[in-house]
């Protein structure tokens, strides 16, 4: 896939000192979502808002389809939609002359058919002739996106897009998400939900303090940095765990009838065969086996705990 936006060597320090970017280069594929994770602070929005065009960088360069974000600022807007965090409408126009505004403010011709297919596809036809101010705050973060891709653009940012929105209507979010990268647009989500990057993302980016961790496909990053834990419940409850077991790390359960031992996917021997002929030996009968992997927020809150301890 080609790259659609090019970040290389982007810094921002605001002027009161604090180093919001240090150094950020990435390239985002076109028709891919990437999910940028990161603790509160970490430079997320000040990236995002760079490439949109909203706050000028120190130093560096963003290119979105090849045109620079500073110097060809209205060709590069144009290709972008942005759903930021706060929720902003006016409370008494309609959700279709919403809409039909941001679409004008782009300079781009009326289109009423296209309007009506992003009103339907985030089930807000229904909603087109109410107030802003009569919508539920899920309905109003869905007006947000209509906003967004009313004039068509290439590449979506969604900045924290489901934050205080139920359950439900996240993962009809998550639907529409995986719908618009099926139709070609390019996706840039960040998320304090890590399910949100695991359920959807094609790779994940880590910021942490104004530095880019790493940016890495989910799949590939889960394998290399992942842990698996294989759980071994027993045929009998024990108080302790035998001292010959003590070099396997066990955990006991809390119920005294499981134990819990984790191990690296990536190593050349696991230690599970010798593990399970070492229970045998201790005289511990096996009920049954099973085995799940760490999760993608074990892993992001693992690296973060790192670079502070690096760092301090």
């Amino acid at each position: 896939m080609s790259t659609i936006v090019s970040v290389q060597n982007l810094s921002k320090t605001y002027g009161s000192g604090l180093k919001a970017l240090q150094h950020v280069s990435l390239d985002i594929a076109e028709g891919e979502i990437l999910a940028l994770l990161g603790p509160n602070g970490a430079g997320k929005t000040t990236l995002i808002s760079i490439i949109c065009g909203i706050v000028t960088p120190s130093s560096g360069a963003v290119e979105v389809a090849g045109h620079d974000v500073v110097n060809d600022y209205r060709e590069s807007r144009k290709l972008i939609g942005l759903v930021p965090q706060e929720i902003a409408l006016e409370p008494f126009e309609t959700v279709m002359n919403t809409v039909r505004f941001s679409r004008g403010l782009f300079g781009k011709p009326r289109n009423e058919a296209h309007l009506e297919r992003v009103l339907r596809s985030l089930s807000l036809w229904d909603k087109r002739d109410s107030q802003a101010k009569e919508l539920s705050g899920g309905m109003k973060r869905r007006v947000l996106i209509a906003k967004a891709l009313s004039h068509e653009p290439r590449i979506l940012f969604l900045d924290e897009p489901t934050a205080g929105v139920d359950v439900e209507l996240r993962k009809d979010m998550w639907e529409t998400v995986r719908e618009l990268r099926a139709s070609g647009v390019t996706v840039i989500l960040t998320t304090h939900y890590i399910e949100e990057a695991e359920a959807m993302a094609d790779r994940v980016g880590v910021i942490s303090k104004g530095q880019l961790l790493l940016l890495e496909e989910k799949a590939a990053l889960m394998s290399r940095m992942g842990k698996k834990r294989l759980r071994i419940e027993l045929q009998s409850t024990i108080s302790s765990i035998p001292p010959t077991l003590s070099r396997y790390q066990l955990e006991l359960g809390s119920d005294g009838g499981s134990l819990v031992y984790t191990y690296d996917v990536q190593a050349e021997r696991t230690g599970i065969t010798a593990l399970l002929n070492d229970l045998s030996a201790a005289g511990l009968s096996l009920r049954d086996l099973q085995t799940d992997q760490s999760s993608l927020e074990e892993i992001f809150v693992g690296l973060v705990n790192a670079e502070d301890g690096q760092n301090g």
